[in-house]
């Protein structure tokens, strides 16, 4: 097969997007103070030490925005697209989880436009591969990479931080409840979402043999799998909790605990990271 197309390159990591849009939505029509604070940060979080700053500007943070359609203009009229300025308006209205939904959806977009990885995996009926599984499904639908292709690395890590694909021991775990939730304009009342969340603890309790504190990961993919005719997501699911923390339910109590170690996937509120939930009577 005529291999047409190749995955679009998305060098910034993902965890900095909503700092940088900030940043240049901050410094619009002064584009040196743009730049400098660019590189200011990204020197800050980076790993590898010193970073040249057209490196950080031209090669990683400008690059990313445009292929995702965060940014617009060039030279010194670069600004925010409105999908720019719409991450940021629900950032701060509606608070992370809100923003990494709304993220999705434009990833999503962009991967079904430019990057073709999630269509044509889901395509595949697979999903759990290996690199070397995924590179050749992505060649088989005319997608040209390889196991070491840096854009299909980096267009992986933005879809993992967005739940849409897991790693799991070396592979790639594809969330098709997730993308279809992503693309899905269902919503989930409250007292459906909680009426589902304790029949789900109490089903993950009773076969944890009775332990009363079940990890949130693993509750959040079962109530995700139980209104998957909803479209819901994980990020749903976690909007959903929180606002039932804060509003209590009237005969039970929902109690968050710290994990021993640190796990991945757990939830933090208030600065405070919790891992574990169990729900008592009132």
């Amino acid at each position: 097969m005529k291999l047409v197309s190749k995955v679009p390159s998305t060098k910034l990591s993902p965890e900095y997007f909503l700092p940088l849009l900030k940043i240049i939505s901050k410094y619009e029509g002064s584009i040196e103070d743009m730049k400098e604070n660019i590189h200011i940060f990204l020197t800050e979080v980076s790993k590898r030490g010193k970073r040249n700053q057209h490196n950080s500007v031209y090669a990683i943070t400008f690059p990313t925005f445009k292929r995702l359609n965060l940014i617009e203009g060039e030279g010194k009229s670069i600004k925010l697209s409105q999908d720019g300025k719409t991450l940021i308006e629900v950032a701060e209205k509606e608070g992370e989880t809100a923003y990494k939904k709304k993220l999705a959806k434009l990833v999503l977009r962009t991967d079904q436009e430019k990057a073709h990885v999630i269509d044509a995996v889901l395509s595949s009926g697979k999903e759990v591969l290996t690199i070397d599984d995924l590179v050749n499904v992505l060649k088989s639908s005319g997608i040209e990479t390889n196991e070491k292709d840096d854009r299909l690395l980096k267009w992986l890590r933005i879809l993992v931080y967005l739940d849409f694909i897991e790693r799991l021991d070396g592979k790639f775990k594809f969330n098709r409840l997730q993308v279809e939730g992503v693309k899905s304009e269902k919503n989930v009342s409250p007292p459906v979402f909680a009426d589902t969340l304790i029949e789900t603890y109490n089903k993950l309790k009773s076969e944890k043999m009775g332990s009363p504190y079940i990890p949130i990961p693993l509750i959040e993919k079962e109530v995700c799998k139980n209104l998957s005719e909803y479209g819901f997501t994980t990020f749903d699911f976690r909007e959903h909790l929180l606002k039932l923390k804060a509003q209590g339910l009237s005969d039970k109590k929902i109690i968050f605990t710290k994990p021993g170690a640190r796990e991945s996937g757990g939830l933090k509120i208030n600065n405070n990271y919790y891992y574990y939930i169990a729900i008592f009577e009132g």
